[in-house]
């Protein structure tokens, strides 16, 4: 597999498309909805600008389609350290179906609070009426949930939580090395759950990080090879370099943790002189998950700016790789 990705809307050709940029003038992929006289798009689908201006009209709705907001009541299933959580959330059927996909978060907030109180959490599991997710009391946001009140507000689906996800949900019968570090562990489960739907063989790393190790169960389960190593940048990239060499040679990286465990993977592909295509959790800061604010933007090796929760691409495409 090539190891570049062209960038690409994560919502095109979905419900939430044409978003709200394409009303202000800023859609990502258009460069019709951009305001400029051409249409230089590579998209082979229905045409956006199509469905904004034509499409829309017919029925009389030219506003963006909105994200479901559910109120419920989440219960805490287990406490895995002195910060970290997991809870189960109920939800609705069709609301569950809709966060299936690879790279899937929601956002959450107490019902009362207001809207800046929102921050987003991937999903770990889905269930048929519930999700299960993984949330760690870093800051006066996720510390509010775990007050007296647990009635929250829940705000999805979004599905740019995982950079690369094309490879995931393409490759079959191949081999797979899948690193999860720290809080990494949670999306390495339906990471890993995907790969082995489609008949790949997946060997795992994972390490506690700042918590401890919770994964590893779940994945043997599932029929994951499973090392559990002590820290991924002692132990783990080390192993990593020696499965890589191992022939038949990997299909596929995925790294679940932090940026710095997804540059030591890189750093690790450069040293043997593999290159390997690399799907990469997306651990930039996100306030509405929409394109709208900013604050995930990153610059790619052309230049140009992103919003890093509406743009799917690989990981090694950003400029703070260099």
């Amino acid at each position: 597999m090539n190891d570049i990705l062209t960038a690409r809307c994560i919502d095109i050709n979905t419900p939430y498309c044409p978003c709200i940029l394409a009303d202000l003038n800023n859609c990502v992929h258009c460069s019709r909805l951009r305001g400029e006289d051409i249409c230089d798009c590579d998209w082979a689908g229905i045409c956006i600008y199509y469905e904004k201006y034509w499409q829309k009209k017919e029925v009389g709705d030219t506003k963006a389609k909105a994200r479901t907001q559910i109120e419920t009541e989440f219960e805490i299933c287990e406490q895995i350290s002195a910060d970290i959580f997991k809870i189960s959330i109920p939800v609705t059927s069709i609301f569950a179906s809709m966060l299936k996909k690879i790279g899937s978060f929601i956002f959450i907030k107490l019902i009362e609070d207001p809207d800046y109180f929102f921050f987003p959490v991937g999903i770990m599991k889905v269930g048929t009426e519930n999700l299960e997710v993984i949330i760690e009391k870093v800051g006066p946001k996720s510390k509010r949930i775990f007050g007296e009140k647990q009635k929250i507000c829940v705000k999805g689906p979004y599905y740019n939580g995982i950079l690369g996800q094309p490879w995931i949900e393409h490759v079959s019968y191949g081999k797979i090395i899948l690193i999860a570090g720290g809080m990494g562990q949670a999306p390495a489960i339906s990471i890993a759950e995907h790969l082995l739907t489609n008949h790949n063989i997946v060997t795992a790393i994972i390490a506690p990080g700042q918590s401890q190790v919770f994964a590893k169960e779940d994945l043997e389960k599932m029929g994951c090879e499973v090392f559990s190593v002590c820290s991924i940048r002692r132990v783990g990239i080390p192993m990593l370099k020696d499965l890589i060499l191992t022939e038949p040679k990997p299909d596929l990286i995925v790294s679940a943790g932090p940026d710095e465990q997804h540059y030591g993977i890189i750093d690790a592909m450069k040293n043997v002189n593999v290159n390997l295509p690399m799907a990469a959790t997306n651990n930039a800061t996100m306030c509405c998950g929409e394109g709208i604010c900013g604050s995930c933007k990153k610059v790619m090796h052309n230049g140009v700016m992103i919003p890093t929760c509406k743009l799917q691409t690989s990981f090694n495409q950003f400029k703070d790789n260099v």
